[in-house]
């Protein structure tokens, strides 16, 4: 071959061997790891040596790097040997000595040219090859010994180490001893050594798999020993193309250099084509998955994927389609179908399932009944295949590989276990065909079980969210009727009043005027309870404020019930609508002036504390115990009060809490009671402003 050639192998099984040491280094845990990846690396550094300077393969750096890797392979099966034998027999422990002898000979020959640049006596010379020689027959010895006295179990363990490097060693042999009686070395046979490199490196890399604790998965990341082997194939095309190219251009010289530029632009197309597919991506995957590791899984991976899939920030993607993928991905499915139960409590042959997303497949226009198997395996929890063709319901779906159930604690009996069912199931996934050839065992069925339970849980999650909001909107609703309904009452008894005392003046001029407001006053009462029924965002287009002091004074203005009102200091106004705070008060000042003795003024207090407005309604009623404040006051619909609706005061807070404000109770028994009403003050251009005309006059 020629020296660009030469060059191009020996570079290229030098990336190979170095690749495979960094995966080595980065895997292996067994007590001869580091020797193996020192093997390994060894390989790589000497064709590294090679590939630049060609012109000397077996002198010069290349030689010397050729002793010591002789020197780490032969450490490497000696401490094998002793591993496998507990101690290093005599007979190989001469035989080490007599390899170093012959290490240190050859590199005696080697040494002096390279570094003193001097020539070497022929006599030395001499010996140096044939101590050459001597080292690499040490090497094949070490290796067959360690063969032939590991027993059947142990060999298992270390048969490719010893063939691997017994038989580089052994052509290394044939090479020199060859070469004695030829007088010289053919240049084809020494680049086939850097091909035999590079083939044997994988080799070592699996029995530093292998190697001590095998039972154990390697540490490094599927993912990094994905993309390294991802590496080492990308290499072995270039090199392969490379090669190719070199050859096409010695053949011709008026079209190799054209053609070699096709080969490696068709190189670099078909390797983006293989990488870019996902069927090329699925089997280099489940090789290096199926060599490298025990479990076909790293479970940490696959829970974290899971709920990255299921709860991670993917607004585009529904969930019943994260719900299909999570399951899907793990066995390299492309597309899936989700299939709910309809109802509750539905098992066996006769539960039908309605289509609730599809991945990549068609939807189901209809409600489907499982045929019986599949409803048995549904029932039952298993994973079923779909051996023969899609049953007839399903037909639409397109071809159907696996189908996956989806148990669920609260859905049915049983509470489950690790290796069965969970309760009835929710529902069901069934998946399409993989991208290429996945096998089935075991523990892809307990992963696909697993799960599907993890989906059951977030689809009933789901769902129960989705109840939970509605729930919340008719509480809302309920809540907001229940003030309503009191504010109405209140209403009635103004309108009830008003027609008792009509039957008496109803002639009076200043009476008809009093009625007339009165029914008006009462009419925009209940148009703002009827809009309060609304949605919030419907009831109140902009926020509203409140001058506390000139709505105190209109509403006390017209009280049966004498009040003394009190302001200490200009109270600035209030971030509360006036409809809601007119609800508040008036529920107050109402208990209030029935609690308090006949012709005792209430007394309310208005005054100003940092970013609050507090209001105060004192009486000298018979006060409360602090036990009925606690568990009483505030309870919806709890009453005292002959005709009362028990939600006064809880309508009240509410209102208050709703405008972020808070209403506070002091009370003794026999001491009356004080209501305080902090309102959060406004912010902003109106902060401090007077109240308008309109209010003041209100």
């Amino acid at each position: 071959m020629t020296v660009a050639a030469s060059v191009v192998l020996h570079g290229g099984s030098a990336a190979i061997c170095l690749a495979w040491t960094l995966l080595i280094l980065a895997a292996a845990r067994g007590p001869a790891a580091w020797l193996l990846a020192a093997a390994c690396g060894s390989a790589g550094l000497w064709a590294a040596a090679v590939a630049l300077v060609p012109d000397t393969p077996l002198t010069g750096p290349a030689g010397v790097m050729e002793v010591l890797r002789d020197a780490a392979w032969g450490l490497l099966l000696l401490r094998l040997q002793a591993r496998i034998a507990g101690g290093t027999p005599p007979l190989l422990r001469r035989l080490a000595w007599l390899g170093a002898g012959f290490a240190l000979l050859a590199l005696a020959g080697l040494l002096p040219e390279l570094l003193l640049r001097q020539p070497v006596p022929p006599g030395l010379a001499g010996a140096a090859g044939l101590a050459r020689i001597g080292l690499a027959l040490t090497v094949v010895l070490l290796a067959e010994n360690l063969y032939r006295n590991a027993d059947e179990a142990l060999r298992w363990h270390v048969n490719l180490p010893a063939i691997a490097l017994g038989g580089l060693a052994a052509f290394d042999v044939l090479l020199f001893v060859g070469a004695s009686f030829s007088g010289g070395v053919p240049g084809p046979l020494l680049d086939a050594r850097a091909a035999l490199a590079a083939l044997s490196a994988p080799l070592l890399a699996v029995a530093a798999v292998r190697d001590g604790r095998w039972r154990r998965d390697l540490p490094v990341s599927r993912r990094v020993a994905f993309h390294g082997a991802t590496l080492v194939v990308a290499g072995a095309c270039m090199l392969l193309a490379g090669a190719a190219g070199e050859a096409m251009r010695h053949l011709d010289e008026r079209w190799g250099e054209a053609g070699r530029a096709v080969l490696l632009a068709g190189a670099l197309m078909a390797l983006a084509v293989a990488l870019s597919s996902a069927s090329m991506r699925s089997r280099l995957r489940r090789l290096v998955v199926d060599h490298f590791f025990t479990a076909r899984y790293d479970y940490r991976q696959e829970w974290l994927r899971c709920v990255d899939i299921l709860f991670g920030p993917d607004g585009a993607a529904p969930a019943e389609s994260r719900a299909i993928r999570a399951i899907a991905d793990a066995v390299d499915s492309p597309g899936g179908v989700l299939l709910l139960a309809e109802g509750e409590g539905q098992e066996g042959a006769e539960a039908r399932l309605r289509w609730a997303g599809s991945w990549n497949m068609p939807p189901l226009a209809a409600p489907v009944v499982l045929p019986a198997p599949l409803a048995a395996a549904q029932a039952a929890g298993e994973v079923f295949r779909f051996e023969a063709a899609t049953p007839p319901v399903l037909a639409g779906l397109g071809p159907l590989w696996l189908a996956v159930p989806l148990p669920h604690h609260r859905n049915g009996p049983g509470s489950g276990s690790a290796g069965g069912p969970a309760g009835a199931a929710v529902g069901l996934v069934l998946l399409a065909p993989p991208r290429a050839a996945f096998p089935l065992d075991r523990e892809v069925f307990e992963l696909l079980r697993t799960l599907g339970r993890e989906v059951a849980l977030f689809l009933a999650e789901r769902a129960a969210a989705q109840r939970l909001a509605e729930q919340r909107q008719l509480q809302d609703l309920a809540r907001r009727f229940a003030f309503v309904a009191h504010d109405v009452k209140t209403v009635s008894s103004q309108l009830s009043l008003l027609l008792a005392n009509a039957e008496a003046n109803i002639q009076d001029p200043e009476f008809q005027r009093d009625m007339l407001l009165t029914v008006r006053a009462s009419a925009d009462r209940i148009n703002a309870l009827i809009a309060r029924l609304r949605q919030p965002e419907e009831a109140a287009a902009a926020p509203e404020l409140l001058w506390p002091e000139a709505r105190l004074r209109a509403l006390l203005a017209a009280r049966p019930h004498p009040v003394a009102l009190t302001v200490a200091g200009a109270a600035g106004p209030a971030a509360m609508a006036p409809e809601e705070f007119d609800a508040a008060f008036g529920h107050l000042l109402n208990n209030a002036a029935e609690a308090s003795p006949p012709g005792d003024p209430v007394r309310v207090t208005l005054s100003a504390a940092p970013g609050r407005v507090v209001v105060e309604i004192a009486d000298a009623g018979p006060g409360m115990t602090p036990e009925f404040i606690r568990d009483e006051l505030f309870r919806p619909l709890s009453t005292s009060k002959p005709g009362g609706s028990g939600i006064g005061a809880w309508q009240a807070r509410e209102l208050l809490r709703e405008a972020g404000g808070e209403l506070l109770v002091e009370s003794r028994p026999g001491a009356g009671t004080t209501m305080r009403l902090v309102l959060p003050a406004a912010h902003g251009p109106y902060a401090g402003a007077p109240a308008p005309a309109e209010e003041a006059r209100a």
